[in-house]
């Protein structure tokens, strides 16, 4: 059974017993007032959370205010994330020794994350010039004031993947859990999110091709309700006659249609229609690939293996290893 021993008064770790040592992973938390610390309770639960779910790696919390002690040089700040951890209500204000404090750390630190109030930390340390975020109502005057551009959505993931924000502190649960994802692999972060009631444990498979094909068409209305026949059916795929004759039309008058609203063949984007889905199942659950195959209208498992091959350039067993490792978990400790 697990238990957790803080080991002092700014750090949280999860002990078990283990046959081989786990990677061990630093989060500091950084606060802009002392007598914030019982708002990181939540933070601290997702990450004990992490590690009741995880075999392989432990993450300690540490917990600190703005210029409390050194910054820290590389080597401390080597593979360690930072999360400054505001609220709704209020913009961090800074003196001159924060704000030289906080650029060490943006500077050094591999994965930053910028929370609620906390997003204006970028204006205090010359990174405000173009610079998006995500930003809460609350602070969209203020925002606008500084030149910090609002990403429009809860969480927003930089394209240096350096520094990282969310508006609000549940969102940055979410946020965490991208993380995890992207670390360890989905199937980690799904366990974390229905541990916790991020998530009910059932991932949605929207489909993006679907989508794009939708959206490329002007949302024609003959392609939209092609698109949904198709989605419908991709366990057993219908004959391009029968979609024709579901929609009341022609067969060269639909693929024709079809071709013109969308520059894509109609028999082609059926089969990636289907190839989508069996990418989901391998990625999102735990079907074997006859339940795969079957489920997206191939007639064998090595028939799906040769369309993967043909159209993702791998195999349907490097999709399903995805599921359970990520960048993280692939490397050696």
């Amino acid at each position: 059974m697990k238990h957790y021993v803080p080991t002092n008064d700014h750090a949280h770790l999860a002990e078990t017993k283990s046959e081989k040592p786990k990677r061990e992973h630093q989060i500091e938390i950084i606060l802009a007032e002392g007598d914030a610390r019982s708002s990181t309770d939540m933070l601290v639960e997702f990450y004990r959370a992490l590690n009741d779910l995880s075999d392989d790696n432990t993450y300690v919390t540490n917990i600190r205010t703005i210029a409390d002690g050194a910054a820290g040089g590389p080597l401390h700040w080597a593979g360690r994330t930072a999360i400054f951890w505001g609220d709704i209500y209020k913009n961090w204000q800074l003196t001159a020794q924060d704000r030289a404090w906080i650029a060490q750390i943006l500077n050094l630190s591999p994965r930053s994350v910028l929370v609620g109030g906390a997003v204006f930390v970028l204006t205090h340390t010359g990174r405000q010039t173009s610079a998006m975020a995500s930003v809460h109502p609350n602070f969209s005057a203020a925002a606008q004031e500084v030149g910090l551009i609002d990403s429009g959505s809860g969480t927003y993931l930089s394209q240096d993947s350096r520094t990282h924000s969310a508006s609000t502190r549940l969102g940055a649960l979410r946020l965490m859990s991208d993380f995890i994802a992207m670390d360890h692999g989905e199937h980690l972060a799904d366990s974390v999110r229905s541990y916790i009631g991020l998530t009910d444990g059932k991932p949605a498979c929207t489909s993006q091709l679907a989508t794009r094909i939708i959206r490329r068409s002007k949302a024609d209305p003959m392609v939209r309700q092609v698109v949904e026949k198709m989605q419908n059916n991709l366990e057993d795929p219908l004959r391009i006659p029968d979609l024709s004759m579901a929609l009341g039309t022609s067969t060269r008058q639909l693929q024709r249609r079809f071709l013109d609203r969308t520059g894509v063949k109609l028999l082609t984007t059926y089969r990636e229609l289907r190839l989508e889905r069996a990418y989901s199942l391998l990625l999102y659950t735990e079907m074997s690939f006859l339940e795969v195959s079957a489920a997206t209208g191939f007639s064998s498992a090595g028939a799906l293996t040769r369309a993967f091959r043909d159209h993702y350039k791998t195999t349907p067993e490097s999709i399903r290893n995805r599921r359970f490792a990520g960048s993280i978990s692939g490397c050696a400790a």
